[in-house]
């Protein structure tokens, strides 16, 4: 499933398109002005023009920018350079450059910390948690926005308040607090309902409605995201729809109505490309991606989720970036391109270890749990004003707030105690079965390099035994070349196995198609009508010791089919199994009575190899019928 982190942008965007939106008239006519202004007047327009332009037309609005950037570097005006940095990021928030806003907010707050301006030490703290929670740095996202919260309550700023309880009620979300931030958005809605702000209303139905859908409550998540629609329409702003289709869309996809879905994905893709915010576009592309996927629709499911790794690249948000590869990666592997599905998934892999999808859980935690005291503190300090005022029993009503008050505290030291002692036991699991891994591993290695000593290393010692002899024997020419020739030719044959075995210890990710392309190798060696079928609709994962063993059997079974049985064909074939595979080698050769006992060093060790690998060996026989090895293996991955 694609990641569906950009509400949290887009909402922050809208708030501020509702709030600050200006006509096509009257920003032509700032335009016209830019000639007549000079030195800070002029600074001030340009920043008024990159601000209004941010969303609607990002690209002219950075161009504004760069113009008022380079005027306000020229004068002495630190608060006047930290407002230009400020207006400057916002374009590139839009077109999904977060790195860019963060060194532009950061060089803001310097200033703004040195000039003590608290007003702006919030405007940047805030754009950069919005920043640091689309690049999945969710920590610093929170650190940043606790400075919002402690500013704005010294400050009395109620607004900024609101906005970054919002903000850090989508980090709860993101990381898997979904109950907590649940409960955080109803409070900032109760908020933006009394101060009767529509646009933080609708943003807080939005985040509302995408925790609903976690919470797999559909009925309500659409109730909220119809209710968002109907207040957008009643004031005029189509813009905001792109939200409001978006989680539409991911309500519709999660309770299986594919179809619908794809519909509200695309309405909300084709808002996102008219007001060019390549962040919406970006993640409804990969919800529309995924969605053909579902539906089997492989190749137009590549190109939305082609748009979707181009934009993610361009923003360089690692979350993104992983899940798109991740999608792709299924997408190949179901049209059994499993080569390409590798490439993905490595590149998925390597894209998630710079996400830090869990980062500040307990930091979160404790977060939640101050805000949840404060919220009960204020509402006890309500209360003592009523008692105040009213009638004494009223006192009954602040001993059971701070009863509960008391209870939350516990509570959460119990929740954040409870993730603590969950992680530490999640670092222990992970410890334990790396240890597993390694022992394996060790295990692996261990029968590998008895496999050279053992096999190869007793090979090559006879040659050089043989070679010792020669020199006893150099006066007999033709004796001497005869057993130069077999000695050449015992030597190509030890470099077969050797390159074998040193093909399985090179191939850690193995596969039952890497291995049948292995063993096409034999074809041309063996003077035996040679096929190989596969019957398996899928491609079973090897490690390094299945592949060597495998393909020891196989050689093993030939070797007996030529030497014995008088064989002139044999047959390779894979074969689904409860569980599992079957692999087996068929010959047509003389066949013998199993039941009189089976002998013979060949027989044994291809027992051992395949009970090696936790397989289940079988031979059946009968005269002039042919032979039959199989070894099934049960506990390979899918």
């Amino acid at each position: 499933m694609m990641s569906r982190r950009s509400k949290l942008l887009v909402g922050f965007l809208c708030v501020l398109n509702c709030s600050l939106a200006q006509t096509p008239q009257q920003l032509d006519s700032l335009e016209r002005l830019i000639p007549s202004k000079k030195g800070k007047e002029k600074v001030q327009l340009l920043n008024d023009l990159t601000f209004y332009y941010f969303q609607s037309n990002p690209q002219k609005a950075i161009q504004f920018g760069e113009r008022s950037l380079k005027l306000a570097k020229e004068m002495n005006d630190k608060k006047l350079l930290a407002n230009t940095y400020n207006d400057y990021s916002m374009p590139f928030l839009t077109i999904g450059n977060f790195e860019k806003v963060v060194w532009l907010n950061q060089k803001a707050l310097d200033l703004r910390l040195q000039l003590k301006d608290t007003v702006g030490i919030i405007a940047s703290h805030s754009k950069l948690g919005n920043a640091y929670f689309e690049l999945g740095r969710y920590n610093d996202a929170q650190m940043s926005y606790n400075v919002v919260i402690k500013l704005a309550k010294i400050t009395n700023d109620e607004v900024n308040l609101m906005t970054v309880y919002q903000n850090s009620a989508n980090v709860l979300e993101s990381t898997g607090f979904i109950e907590e931030a649940l409960q955080m958005q109803k409070d900032v809605q109760k908020i933006a309902r009394r101060r009767k702000d529509d646009g933080a209303i609708i943003v807080s139905l939005g985040n509302m409605g995408s925790c609903y859908r976690k919470l797999k409550d559909f009925k309500k998540s659409s109730e909220c995201y119809l209710e968002a629609k109907k207040l957008i329409e009643k004031k005029g702003n189509l813009e905001l729809l792109s939200m409001v289709y978006h989680g539409l869309g991911g309500t519709e996809e999660d309770s299986g109505n594919l179809m619908l879905s794809l519909k509200y994905y695309k309405k909300a893709f084709t808002i996102y490309k008219k007001i060019d915010s390549a962040v919406g576009m970006g993640a409804v592309a990969g919800n529309i991606g995924s969605v053909y996927t579902s539906l089997k629709e492989y190749d137009s499911a590549s190109v939305y989720l082609g748009i979707s790794l181009e934009l993610a690249l361009e923003s360089k948000s690692y979350e993104k970036i992983a899940s798109t590869y991740q999608t792709l990666g299924e997408v190949e592997k179901d049209r059994h391109n499993y080569k390409k599905a590798m490439e993905y998934f490595q590149m998925e892999s390597k894209y998630k270890d710079s996400v830090l999808l869990h980062g500040g859980s307990e930091a979160l935690a404790e977060m939640f749990t101050k805000y949840e005291v404060e919220k009960k503190e204020r509402e006890i300090a309500e209360s003592k004003v009523q008692i105040a005022e009213g009638k004494l029993e009223k006192i009954l009503l602040i001993l059971v707030s701070v009863g509960l008050v008391f209870l939350i505290v516990l509570v959460f030291l119990y929740f954040i105690r409870k993730r603590r002692q969950a992680r530490l036991e999640l670092e222990k699991t992970r410890k334990e079965e790396k240890l597993i891994r390694e022992r394996q591993l060790n295990e692996q290695k261990l029968e590998i390099s008895r496999e050279l000593h053992d096999n190869i290393g007793s090979q090559i010692t006879y040659m050089i035994s043989s070679m010792d002899n020669l020199a006893y024997r150099n006066s007999k020419t033709g004796e001497l070349n005869e057993a130069v020739q077999s000695l050449s030719e015992f030597g190509r044959n030890t470099m077969k196995d050797l390159r074998s075995t040193v093909w399985a210890m090179n191939t850690e990710d193995g596969s039952m198609e890497l291995l049948l392309q292995k063993m096409e190798d034999l074809r041309a060696h063996v003077p035996l009508t040679m096929t190989i079928q596969n019957t398996v609709d899928f491609d079973p994962e090897l490690k390094a010791l299945e592949m060597l063993n495998l393909y020891r059997i196989a050689q093993e079974a030939i070797q007996n089919a030529l030497k014995y049985a008088d064989a002139t064909t044999f047959n390779i074939q894979v074969s689904k199994a409860e569980k599992g595979i079957v692999i087996d080698f068929l010959d047509n050769g003389k066949g013998f009575d199993v039941k009189g006992g089976i002998s013979g060093n060949g027989i044994r060790n291809m027992e051992h190899r395949c009970k090696q690998i936790n397989g289940s060996f079988e031979i059946s026989s009968e005269p002039d019928k042919g032979t039959r090895v199989s070894c099934t293996l049960r506990h390979l991955s899918y």
